[in-house]
């Protein structure tokens, strides 16, 4: 219904234009204009009070588990029944078939964690300057390397696929931003979108804090994720454990990418590397230099030892010649 009000306000503008056939005066144009700059100046305060109120009912949800179930329920009978006409008896029987799961802990702390990110994604959405929501972003992604159960459900899901986006019209705001990672668990994807370009490019003397927190807090997760697949393969016969290993290795999306192995093998490379980068880029080109060069020498046999060999040689092709350009402190290499 949303789009309808300007649609009718724009043909009651339109109506009395000259017949089909004549073309706008240059002074009607203008008028249709000013008529639509208006409309949009009010189509976005509606906008932006619809996404501060969802944001308040988000973070109201996420800080009790009753009313995060509450809040669920109420979307997915808004969304997939109410919106579709399907009938009261319809919902009642979905509503009794989940009896169970919306009594499970995890399920319930899964919304809970995926309530907790929307209220920031629509709080960003909303805010040109990630300062104001830097801190709680920060203190989120900790929370997540702090977690104790294997994360499941609606945590793993990009939150603009949720039913809490689908109920408040949110889907093509929190689906559409670049700089924003939309899956609650992937602290991969909240550093390397959201965190780590804020900081290039506000504060680059932090970089280095956040690189040693971004893999302190992914290996954390590793270990917990490893941990508990162990356990559920504890005590199966030898075609269960099969079964069990091919369910972990298909859950795909966050999780599916962090096996201690390719944890270990292949992304905490990237990530040393992905900070000697950042700190001869934007921090001190001298001491970055000189961990890019022990980290290519220590890694040339390394399967990714090619790729950062390349990057390096890059670097240094594209530092030469900067001179009085680079930063203080900067000054060339000394022999090695």
């Amino acid at each position: 219904m949303k789009s309808l009000i300007p649609i009718f306000v724009l043909a009651a503008a339109l109506a009395n234009l000259p017949a089909a056939g004549v073309e706008l005066t240059p002074e009607q144009i203008q008028s249709l204009k000013a008529r639509l700059k208006s409309l949009k100046d009010n189509l976005d305060s509606h906008i932006t009070s619809r996404n501060v109120s969802a944001g308040q009912a988000f973070a109201a949800a996420a800080a009790d588990p009753r009313a995060a179930v509450e809040l669920y329920v109420n979307c997915v009978k808004m969304v997939e029944y109410d919106r579709e006409g399907r009938p009261e008896a319809d919902f009642r029987a979905w509503r009794e078939s989940q009896a169970d799961r919306l009594k499970d802990p995890q399920f319930v702390a899964s919304l809970q964690q995926q309530l907790r990110y929307l209220t920031l994604s629509c709080q960003a959405a909303e805010s040109e300057d990630k300062a104001q929501i830097f801190g709680a972003l920060m203190a989120y992604v900790d929370s997540l390397s702090n977690l104790t159960e294997m994360p499941a459900g609606p945590v793993t899901q990009s939150v603009a696929g949720s039913v809490f986006a689908k109920a408040y019209y949110l889907e093509r705001l929190l689906g559409t931003t670049e700089n924003w990672e939309p899956v609650p668990i992937n602290i991969a994807g909240i550093y390397s979108r959201t965190i780590m370009p804020y900081l290039r490019e506000k504060d680059p003397a932090s970089l280095m804090n956040a690189w040693d927190k971004r893999i302190e807090q992914q290996a954390r997760l590793v270990s917990m994720l490893e941990e508990k697949k162990a356990e559920e393969l504890r005590g199966m016969n030898r075609d269960e454990e099969r079964r069990a290993r091919g369910n972990q290795t298909n859950q795909g999306g966050a999780l599916g990418e962090h096996s201690k192995e390719e944890f270990t093998q292949k992304t905490l490379p990237q990530l040393q590397w992905g900070k000697l980068k950042d700190m001869f880029q934007y921090v001190d080109q001298v001491n970055g230099a000189k961990g890019m060069l022990d980290f290519v020498e220590a890694n040339l046999k390394h399967e990714l030892g090619e790729q950062f060999y390349a990057e390096f040689e890059d670097l240094i092709e594209s530092a030469q010649g900067v001179g009085s350009a680079r930063k203080p402190g900067t000054e060339d290499l000394p022999n090695q």
